[in-house]
């Protein structure tokens, strides 16, 4: 039948069919040219910055692709192959581009999805192709970006899929063995990928890419860095200030410093000034944290006074709580599918503590308890959002970082057990939001009466607001301890104007307590150290 239907196939039929075939045989060739492509010109390590651990880790290969004899002399094995693994943005291809023309050869490219195909045999015969083309300049890079589309662990559909999982195993067969280099030479492959928990442990053994290099998002100085990288052909007023940036930056990647840069250019066009200004750049980081402002969205004025009571809330909680950093700015302007947003303060450290975890969940569900004081008890479906973060955290408190006398297991999901303790964590969290609001609901409505007048408050205009409910006599939130010599001082986070005054109140508390102990023992007195006491 089947050949009887195709000689009954007419003249046309067969033109459709050839030019079918051509298509899809220049789309196989275009991705295996984009896949070899080498570029002409790249930079060096100069390109790079905020990630000076990974260039560390990658000046070695650089030194073998430069002298191989130097390592070839003393019997030395370089790695052949070098895994980077870190969250999308942090600089992977740019990494691999700069060990490349740091040391003068070839970089050959290309994509883990390349090499995934429908077609039976063409992926395992572009890896071949791929590592033929890089044996052919005898030394040289072989990138493959997102390597866990080629190099997923097998076996991971659970046998759902027998002919595609017979494919991709083929093609992972193939690049097995171009990594273990049967062929001698002086290629090093480089890939990248954020998934590394997928990769099959094959690929990750001994004498394939067993170097792991770390990429991950830049520190504060990083960032700055990054950031004089993309602003070097920008004209800059002399109000900016890079470090002030990077400080308001935390979390951010390569990628959206870069993006933050490119929108503080776009925004100071759009208001044809001469160059690009530090209210510029404000604009821009909070257009990247948070998405566009939508000013015009139509809100009733109910809305708009929950929506400041909300925020008021957060940022109440923010100023207010010793763990916590003070919020960067908050504002009722509409942005993204929020209808308002509090931008907290991130701490650069790693780690965090039990109280600070506890007052990340009093902070997030401040703004459902604002929302109770301005309705009378009763509050809206606003708090999604935070609800959801809230019981994240709290499940991870639970069952992640043993933070609660449930145990220290570790469990990879809620049981009864878990689910209670989740919902204490929550409770307790509520209430000491209900008592902290009770406590500063003078400031609370301040901060919500602002926001509805501004409609955007920035750190300084807080934390004004908050000294100006204090009163002179106390100028910042936490009780001062006083502390005398040999005792310790509370290692709970300190900042700002806080520590400067916690620091002189407790060099004055030595100097009184070291006068009376003079004192005492020139009249022979017995001096008796009392506890410290806070006011």
């Amino acid at each position: 039948m089947l050949s009887a239907s195709f000689s009954d196939m007419p003249a046309w039929g067969w033109v459709v069919l050839g030019f079918v075939a051509l298509l899809v045989i220049g789309k196989m060739q275009n991705e295996r040219t984009n896949a070899g492509r080498v570029p002409e010109e790249e930079a060096g390590f100069g390109s790079v910055a905020g990630c000076e651990e990974a260039l560390e880790d990658l000046r070695e290969l650089v030194d073998f692709l430069k002298d191989p004899k130097k390592y070839h002399d003393f019997g030395a094995v370089i790695p052949k192959g070098a895994l980077l693994v870190g969250p999308p943005g942090t600089g992977k291809t740019l990494l691999a581009r700069s060990v490349a023309a740091e040391a003068g050869v070839p970089f050959i490219s290309a994509n883990g999805s390349d090499f995934v195909e429908m077609f039976v045999g063409v992926g395992a015969k572009r890896i071949r192709e791929l590592y033929a083309g890089a044996r052919s300049h005898k030394r040289a890079i072989v990138f493959i970006d997102e390597i866990d589309a080629v190099a997923r662990r097998r076996g991971a559909d659970g046998g759902l899929n027998p002919g595609a999982g017979a494919e991709h195993e083929n093609t992972l067969i193939a690049l097995l063995t171009e990594l273990d280099g049967f062929a001698v030479s002086d290629v090093i492959t480089i890939a990248a990928t954020n998934r590394p928990d997928v990769l099959d442990p094959a690929v990750l053994r001994p004498g394939r890419l067993d170097r792991r290099i770390e990429v991950p998002v830049p520190d504060r100085q990083g960032r700055e860095a990054i950031l004089e990288k993309h602003v070097r052909n920008k004209k800059l007023a002399k109000d900016v200030n890079l470090a002030t940036i990077a400080a308001r930056t935390p979390g951010m990647s390569g990628a959206d410093l870069a993006r933050v840069a490119n929108e503080a250019a776009l925004s100071a066009i759009r208001k044809k000034q001469n160059n690009v200004t530090m209210e510029c750049f404000a604009d821009a980081v909070e257009l990247v944290a948070l998405g566009r402002a939508r000013p015009g969205m139509v809100q009733t004025e109910r809305d708009k006074r929950i929506t400041a009571w909300h925020e008021a809330g957060h940022a109440v909680a923010g100023l207010t709580l010793d763990e916590l950093e003070d919020p960067f700015a908050v504002t009722v302007i509409p942005r993204g599918p929020a209808g308002g947003v509090t931008w907290m303060g991130a701490p650069e450290d790693v780690y965090f503590t039990r109280d600070m975890a506890q007052a990340q969940l009093v902070a997030l569900l401040s703004g459902r308890v604002a929302e109770e004081r301005l309705l009378g008890g009763t509050c809206t479906q606003g708090a999604s959002s935070d609800l959801q973060s809230a019981s994240a955290l709290a499940s991870d408190m639970v069952n992640r970082y043993g933070f609660t006398p449930l145990g220290l297991s570790v469990r990879s999901k809620d049981t009864s057990a878990s689910q209670r303790a989740i919902d204490t964590l929550l409770a307790d969290a509520h209430t000491r939001a209900v008592e902290l609001l009770s406590d500063h609901a003078g400031l609370l409505e301040t901060v919500a009466q602002s926001l509805l007048e501004h409609q955007r408050l920035d750190r300084d205009e807080l934390r004004a607001l908050y000294a100006a409910s204090m009163g002179e006599k106390q100028q910042r939130r936490t009780v001062v301890p006083v502390l005398l010599p040999g005792e310790a001082l509370d290692t709970r986070r300190q900042t700002g104007t806080t520590k400067q005054k916690r620091s002189k109140v407790v060099h004055r508390a030595k100097d009184r307590s070291g006068l009376i102990r003079r004192v005492a023992r020139k009249i022979r007195l017995p001096f008796r150290r009392k506890k410290a006491r806070a006011y």
